[in-house]
């Protein structure tokens, strides 16, 4: 039987003004000097890890000595000149942290957001500010789970902003924003956000985008999101779209500043974008617990079955002739109605194109694993859940959750989460 490999330890002599790259997984601790890491100061006796998804550049401050434990798949790179862009960086950020209010983060996937928006905020705390991040990528977030987006006001400098957790978060219900309902959230709820922050108090407020940024439909998207925030500052990561937005936001008071993304990226594949997902499942969705609660007592969205008007009865009654079973629950829309059939039966298309009306057949238990979102008396997201059963027969709902509060409202999204965490299964339009 092999042992595991153990990291491979690295002591290295620094010059000041210099600069290195690191990628993870990695650990770094500082013997003699100081370094600067994404705007966070690290002195003698001072130490960070380095997750396995992410890399760094690293400005050293004096001359240092550190030592670097590299476990696999980790790197030390001299970056050859112009690769690395953290001190064209700095001072955008500084002055952007200085003149604060909203700051509105925009790239690609790969751009580099998330450690400019972690950079601006770590800028920020030095000048005695209260920065607040909002975070709206609802697929690849750090702060929300996956189909939410997150709030959170920071009062100390971190490395990497997936260890941290949103305090105010909102439900999308979906993995991408690319759908008009979802976008429509994503807008809203982020103004939601902002406007929270400020609340607050905090200055500035970074609202760091997803990274579906190139197509026509995402430029209009994320024009209509500054449009509805009115940020003091715009900052885009790459030069290819720096001059359409400057024309797009021409004669305004927002100040529009393109940056150089990092030439050099620890990039994520598939599965790593998978397997980030996972993880952040598992840190909101645990220690979960069964809680039940009467139908007719909870405020429900998202669910076709209990958001429609009535099917006449007469009409009812000849959909289960023609089908041949009963009905539990039914819903009429003006384009389809909608109705809940036990779990045991399977009703043949044939009988369903007998029909006049379009009709969709949802089964109680399609809802199980379904991400959603637990509300207070006012609809405010204020818990995360999964559904585990639907009961039609008895009324009753019920979700794993830890929220410990009472339960005023759900809505019911549109993601579905296996007993592995995997989120493949992703619907349309009606879950139930």
């Amino acid at each position: 039987m092999s042992s595991p490999s153990q990291p491979l330890q690295t002591r290295l002599d620094l010059e000041k003004g210099g600069l290195i790259r690191i990628m993870g997984p990695a650990k770094l601790i500082v013997i003699e000097g100081c370094i600067r890491v994404i705007g966070v100061n690290i002195c003698k006796g001072g130490s960070f890890v380095i997750n396995r998804y992410r890399s760094y550049c690293i400005k050293v401050l004096e001359n240092s000595i550190i030592n670097i434990a590299l476990g696999e798949g980790g790197s030390i790179e001299k970056p050859n000149p112009g690769e690395e862009i953290i001190d064209v960086w700095e001072p955008t950020a500084r002055a952007t942290a200085e003149k604060g209010g909203t700051v509105v983060v925009l790239g690609a996937i790969e751009s580099g957001k998330t450690s400019f928006s972690t950079l601006l905020s770590n800028i920020a705390i030095e000048l005695n500010k209260k920065p607040c991040i909002v975070d709206t990528d609802v697929g690849q977030g750090d702060l929300a789970p996956p189909t939410f987006i997150g709030m959170k006001c920071f009062d100390k400098k971190v490395f990497w902003l997936r260890e941290e957790k949103a305090d105010y978060i909102k439900f999308i219900g979906s993995l991408t924003p690319s759908f008009a309902t979802s976008m429509s959230k994503v807008i809203s709820s982020t103004l939601d956000l902002v406007l929270k922050a400020k609340s607050l108090g905090g200055d500035p407020i970074v609202v760091n985008t997803d990274g579906w940024f190139g197509d026509s439909s995402s430029i209009e998207y994320k024009y209509i999101l500054i449009k509805t925030l009115s940020p003091s500052t715009v900052v885009i990561l790459g030069s290819e779209l720096c001059s359409a937005f400057k024309a797009m936001l021409r004669n305004t008071d927002i100040d529009v500043n393109c940056l150089p993304k990092p030439r050099i990226v620890k990039e994520r594949s598939r599965e790593d974008r998978r397997d980030l997902r996972k993880i952040n499942y598992q840190k909101w969705f645990n220690n979960m617990k069964k809680v039940c609660i009467d139908i007719n007592n909870l405020a429900i969205a998202g669910a076709c079955i209990f958001n429609g008007a009535l099917v006449p009865a007469e009409e009812l009654e000849n959909i289960e002739k023609i089908l041949g079973t009963r009905i539990l629950y039914s819903a009429r829309y003006t384009d389809f109605d909608v109705i809940a059939v036990p779990d045991d039966i399977i009703v043949p298309r044939e009988r369903l194109e007998r029909l006049e009306r379009k009709i969709i057949v949802v089964k109680p238990s399609n809802a199980k694993g379904v991400i959603s979102s637990i509300l207070d008396k006012n609809l405010n997201d204020v818990g995360v859940a999964i559904i585990d059963e639907i009961d039609l027969n008895n009324g009753k709902i019920c979700v794993q959750t830890s929220y410990a509060d009472e339960i005023n409202g759900l809505i019911i999204g549109k993601v579905k989460l296996d007993e592995q965490w995997n989120d493949s299964i992703r619907y349309p339009k009606c879950v139930v």
